[in-house]
């Protein structure tokens, strides 16, 4: 076996490739090659570009910066024993989401073997991984996370925010995917996904997963309990209408939490919007709330959710009144069109026709409460106080976009039901990372996903002198942008580890 021997003449220290050979029963050492010289204790190879050739191109900078951050949060202790497959996945989402049996191909395209230390990955690998991931063992990973990144990044956020979006499956394969309503109307097998981030840079708290067919205000209810598992005081938890039922808000109460949410315009709370309406005057300076994309003109008054006391906001926005006017109208008369080409009318358009005629009392009654929208807040705080979270709670939109449109969520290519849930997982870890890159970045004007697109073209080259057999790697020079955002990230992260 050879090994590299010091080779000392004068002030400079030469290495050669040296292995031990059994002459004339002696040891004697054999010289292979010169290697290079040692200073300051640095290696220094010997080699010319002339004589080398490239043998490896990979992805460097942008995993480079995943890894920092995740370093940061302790990431990989959390994960237990399979952490390094699991970030490894949740990189490849944030970068190009690829499905398990394409993972191996991308995983030698990077340079992750030196970054997270780990030789290869394939799919039986990748698998253990996923199965890892149970429901208990996700919560408390979760909740160590958090508390994690809330401390390295002092997090004081005083409201989190809560959604639940759903994500479709074209098949009845999973136990999980259940028909069951949702927000765009559909009616297709599903699951659903609770998620809570915190309410100044959307950073994931905590998210579950559960069957297609169960209500969003039953979703909250169960994610409510891990709420409580956390150390949060002096917190909103901010959540839609469809979330709303009066034990929610009563559990929130009991758990020590106030409560900002949206009331559905019906039964009493319809009565009291009527009686508003009717008595007082919308658009009016004293009313008037100014939004970042719009303007509000608000009324509160004391208000009793059943058992709950509190003050509701009835809100009117006279832009939206227009916008959802006009697209009912719209949507009206293509339904003429089609009831005239004597096809079968929408299901959803029926209410606005008497026979084959359009109905303008339907219309007017379904004007009624365009533009109007109703909050309830458990304490009593000013009209912006209340208004402003809600309306602009985009953080966890935002994030359900993030998890759709760029980490791969759609389509889940699993069918069992921990691996889907563990698929999810995955898309949860890397919208964390995106979040955190994100709040690094919140003076750049540059959004995380800008960022890594950005940093894409920084990579790592490999090459090997063919006369001394020595191999080298180069980063690509960064420009001054990619300079920057990594610098952002951690202003030491371009320094040589030692």
């Amino acid at each position: 076996m050879s090994f590299v021997r010091k080779i000392k003449r004068g002030k400079c220290i030469y290495l050669a490739e040296v292995e031990n050979k059994w002459i004339g029963g002696k040891v004697i050492q054999k010289h292979i090659r010169y290697v290079g010289k040692e200073l300051n204790g640095e290696r220094i190879l010997s080699g010319s570009i002339k004589n080398s050739e490239v043998t490896k191109v990979s992805i460097w900078a942008p995993l480079i910066a995943l890894n920092t951050l995740a370093k940061e949060i302790n990431l990989l202790t959390t994960l237990g024993d399979y952490g390094k497959y699991l970030m490894s996945l949740a990189y490849a989402h944030c970068l190009e989401p690829k499905s398990i049996n394409k993972m191996e191909d991308w995983f030698a395209r990077t340079d992750l073997h030196k970054i997270l230390s780990i030789e290869d990955v394939s799919e039986k690998k990748l698998y253990n991984a996923l199965d890892s991931i149970t429901d208990e063992k996700s919560e408390h990973i979760q909740k160590r996370i958090f508390n994690s990144v809330k401390e390295t990044y002092q997090l004081k956020s005083t409201a989190h925010f809560f959604d639940v979006t759903n994500v479709y499956f074209y098949g009845t394969e999973c136990g999980l995917a259940k028909k069951g309503h949702n927000k765009e109307g559909s009616y297709n097998p599903q699951v659903q996904i609770g998620l809570a981030v915190e309410g100044d840079y959307g950073i994931p708290i905590f998210h579950k997963t559960f069957e297609g067919n169960i209500f969003d205000a039953r979703i909250l209810k169960d994610m409510l309990t891990s709420f409580h598992n956390f150390d949060f005081q002096d917190v909103f938890i901010v959540w839609d209408r469809g979330n709303t039922s009066e034990n929610n808000i009563l559990d929130a109460k009991n758990a020590g939490f106030e409560v900002i949410c949206g009331l559905p315009i019906k039964q009493k709370v319809k009565k009291k919007v009527d009686e508003t309406i009717r008595k007082k005057k919308f658009v009016d300076l004293k009313n008037r709330v100014r939004l970042k994309n719009t303007v509000l003109y608000c009324i509160m008054q004391r208000y009793g959710y059943g058992k709950v006391k509190g003050n509701i906001v009835i809100c009117f926005n006279e832009e939206t009144t227009r916008i959802n006017r006009e697209k009912r109208i719209d949507n009206i008369y293509k339904a003429k069109d089609i009831i005239e080409n004597g096809k079968p009318l929408p299901d959803s358009m029926k209410r606005y026709f008497k026979g084959n005629s359009i109905d303008e009392k339907a219309i007017k009654e379904a004007q009624k409460y365009d533009g109007y929208s109703v909050l309830f807040s458990t304490k009593k705080l000013s009209i912006e106080q209340i208004v402003k979270p809600y309306f602009e709670k985009d953080k966890v939109e935002k994030a359900f976009r993030s998890l759709k449109s760029v980490l791969g969520l759609r389509p889940i290519r699993h069918w069992l039901e921990e691996r889907v849930k563990a698929h999810i997982f995955i898309c949860y870890l890397s919208y964390l990372l995106l979040s955190m890159l994100e709040f690094k970045l919140k003076n750049s004007g540059i959004g995380a996903i800008e960022a890594l697109d950005k940093l894409s073209t920084a990579y790592k080259v490999y090459l090997k002198d063919k006369k001394t057999k020595n191999e080298f790697e180069k980063i690509v020079m960064l420009t001054k942008e990619q300079e920057t955002i990594m610098k952002a990230i951690d202003k030491n992260i371009l320094k040589p580890s030692v």
